[in-house]
């Protein structure tokens, strides 16, 4: 088992054991709130977690699924979220819902035909959902046709004058037109409905940067006004971007501020080459942990480690590189340094399927069972395909003498992986013991 433990990072998930009895309503809404607060709270895990228990007690709540396909987009399981909905779908045919959150998840993945077929449909149930309706003109915006994207945010507007998203889909389509004069009000009128909202702020900056042709010196000079009056603010919305600085540059320049304008060019060139060095990094970092690995499965100790050493000094953001590097230090005995190695990988992302697998069979090797339950239990909770996550369930269980459970684990990861031999003979182990009990 460790074998593939090592040499890949294919992770996947816990599902329920036994049904529990139907509990009364009041039960299933207080999961729900539960589920949503830790949704909201971004405690993907724990929020899956209470969806799932939410629909064990009263299965087919088109909202519970929804919220459940939700958190799974959260931890970035797209195909359990898809799954989701598209059960959601068939159960509910009457429902725009699960037709709109499966639109909507799709624009998410840029897979525009998927997602504008999925909200006709939504609309056709409910032609009057601006929510669907806005969607559909952001999916047809982002495929390229923009006739169909202008007509869905009329129809948008029509019902809700004072849509943000709608004003901001159709000053972006005739800025993209270089259609100024059009799109000068639309954009003026996202900022004003949504003044932190920065896409809308750059959008608007940018335009009013394009100096159209016959305008006096004074108009101009007004107008660069303006758009540092539009940009500034994102400077203290987030850190300095280097498309803000430019534009910033730019505006002070037009407006006479030079002084300023040096500032923000000096800025935009140290932020552009930062962001260019932190690319080339990342993507240094992600060779070097590949060659790492390859090392690894040779059996290359020494060598390895330096390139994933090389690869944490390149990017200390890359989680695979700690996670490959506890995997190092746990075939090598030392499981102090791969349980800081894998604390590590999880600071950056505490979701990641491998990262929480790595730490359950580190926690196990110490001996803390039930830290390594927990790692399991939340990688099979973030995806419920993890057959290893399952099948180590199954041993601890069964080292507590939780037979019940231990059987419910192999199981699973049986049904998983069911070409596993690891995993029909533990199954076989467990089954026939308690057949002869």
């Amino acid at each position: 088992m460790f074998r593939r433990f090592l040499l890949c990072g294919c992770f996947l998930a816990l599902g329920s054991f036994p049904a529990r009895a139907q509990e009364p309503s009041q039960r299933v809404q207080e999961v729900q709130q539960q589920a949503h607060v830790q949704a909201a709270a971004g405690d993907w895990a724990a929020a899956i977690a209470s969806y799932d228990e939410a629909l064990r007690i009263s299965p087919r709540s088109v909202a519970t699924e929804i919220g459940l396909a939700q958190a799974y987009r959260g931890v970035h399981n797209y195909d359990e979220a898809k799954r989701v909905l598209e059960r959601a779908r068939a159960e509910h045919p009457q429902s725009e819902k699960p037709l709109a959150a499966l639109g909507d998840l799709e624009i998410e993945l840029q897979t525009y035909d998927a997602a504008i077929a999925h909200l006709r449909g939504a609309l056709l149930i409910a032609p009057s959902d601006v929510e669907s309706r806005n969607r559909l003109a952001v999916a047809y915006q982002a495929k390229g046709d923009s006739e169909k994207a202008l007509e869905q945010v009329a129809k948008v507007l029509a019902r809700d004058p004072k849509s943000a998203l709608a004003y901001y889909t159709r000053a972006k389509i005739y800025s993209d037109r270089n259609e100024d004069a059009a799109a000068l009000p639309d954009a003026t009128k996202v900022v004003e409905l949504q003044p932190h909202n920065p896409r809308g702020r750059l959008l608007l900056g940018k335009i009013l940067l394009r100096v159209p042709q016959g305008e006096s010196p004074e108009q101009t000079k007004e107008r660069c006004k303006r758009a540092i009056a539009t940009l500034e603010p994102l400077l203290q919305m987030s850190a300095e971007d280097s498309e803000t600085l430019f534009l910033l540059s730019r505006a002070y320049e037009c407006a006479g501020a030079s002084e300023q304008a040096q500032k923000m060019l000096t800025a935009f060139e140290a932020s552009s080459k930062n962001d260019r060095e932190t690319k080339e990094n990342q993507t240094q970092a992600k060779h070097l942990v590949q060659q790492a690995n390859e090392l690894a499965l040779k059996n290359d100790f020494a060598g390895s480690l330096d390139l994933l050493q090389q690869a944490i000094a390149k990017d200390a953001t890359d989680g695979a590189a700690y996670s490959q590097l506890a995997k190092l230090y746990y075939s090598a005995g030392d499981i102090e340094k791969a349980s800081e190695a894998i604390s590590q990988a999880l600071e950056r992302d505490a979701y990641q399927p491998d990262f929480l697998y790595v730490q359950g069979k580190i926690s196990e090797k110490q001996g803390k069972l039930e830290e390594a339950l927990g790692a399991f239990q939340r990688t099979t909770i973030v995806n419920p395909k993890e057959s290893d996550a399952f099948f180590e369930m199954g041993v601890i269980y069964e080292q507590r003498g939780d037979r019940e459970h231990a059987l419910a684990a192999y199981k699973k990861a049986a049904a998983l992986s069911p070409e596993d031999p690891d995993y029909q003979r533990a199954l076989a182990a467990l089954s026939g013991g308690s057949a002869r009990r």
